[in-house]
């Protein structure tokens, strides 16, 4: 198998695109995603069923965000099922009423989460986003101590969370601690098929082709297995589950670092092998 080095545009291109599209979002919505409750603020029904099926749960979930616009989340566990609404205060009353058409309540509560605490959990996740890639590149620049394969670690890393930010808005998830945390978790997923690569072909730059071909099988295995894995949590909990939602992201975030490791980070390793020496 041999890389075409010019594919690496393609790569950059998108990257520049998810930069361009979250740019505009943040201009001209004062956001560059769409945030849950926890980190804009606002009021969460948490209404609990005692005897609701999946197909129930479902119709009621699609006709409320028809009305409403709103998210909804759901916990299910043998003793009860519960749906998880963020809705405005002055519909809450007409909210429950709708919902006692659908399917009886057994009980609900009422969540006020203050936007202003909500602003302030969002800025440390911005913090601590900024603080990990800091972590990641001082850890990758003292691994291999060479500066452009460092940084082509450090740019796919970058790049993979850029694009997945993209793409949950393309597929309306919103960012949430629980997402967040996944964006977290891909920060690994990259980092280390990054590593496997580079490490592989430093190691015998005049047979870069062989040593990519080992640690792409490598890679494809570990990205195939963790997919499998992932999909699977996935149909079994539903989307709109708190597991779901962290897989979907991980899922996303695994596909989008398919080329930007093994055709960006690549080309800039082969790039870097095969330049002239001075």
């Amino acid at each position: 198998m041999v890389m075409n080095n010019k594919l690496i545009f393609v790569t950059l291109a998108f990257l520049l695109l998810s930069l361009a599209f979250l740019g505009y979002k943040q201009v001209t919505t004062g956001s560059f995603i769409d945030k849950s409750i926890d980190l804009k603020g606002g009021n969460l029904l948490i209404v609990s069923f005692s005897d609701a099926n999946y197909n129930e749960i479902s119709n009621l979930r699609g006709k409320l965000q028809t009305k409403y616009h709103v998210n909804t989340y759901t916990t299910t566990s043998a003793i009860e099922t519960q749906l998880s609404v963020e809705c405005p205060e002055d519909n809450v009353n007409e909210l429950i009423e709708d919902i006692n058409t659908t399917l009886e309540i057994r009980n609900y509560e009422l969540s006020k989460i203050d936007p202003k605490l909500s602003a302030g959990i969002f800025n440390e996740i911005i913090y601590s986003v900024f603080v990990a890639f800091i972590a990641i590149a001082i850890i990758i620049f003292l691994l291999f101590r060479i500066f452009i394969p460092s940084f082509a670690v450090v740019l796919c890393a970058f790049s993979d969370i850029i694009i997945t930010l993209f793409f949950m808005n393309i597929f309306s998830i919103p960012l949430s601690i629980v997402t967040f945390t996944a964006l977290l978790m891909s920060l690994g997923y990259s980092v280390d098929t990054d590593i496997l690569l580079t490490t592989r072909t430093l190691k015998s730059r005049k047979n870069f082709d062989d040593q990519y071909k080992k640690a792409l099988k490598t890679g494809l295995t570990m990205s195939a297995t963790s997919l499998i894995g992932l999909i699977s949590i996935l149909l079994i909990t539903g989307f709109s589950s708190v597991f779901g939602q962290l897989s979907a992201v991980l899922i996303i975030s695994l596909i989008v670092d398919l080329p930007n490791t093994w055709i960006q980070n690549a080309s800039i390793l082969r790039w870097y092998g095969e330049r002239p020496k001075h």
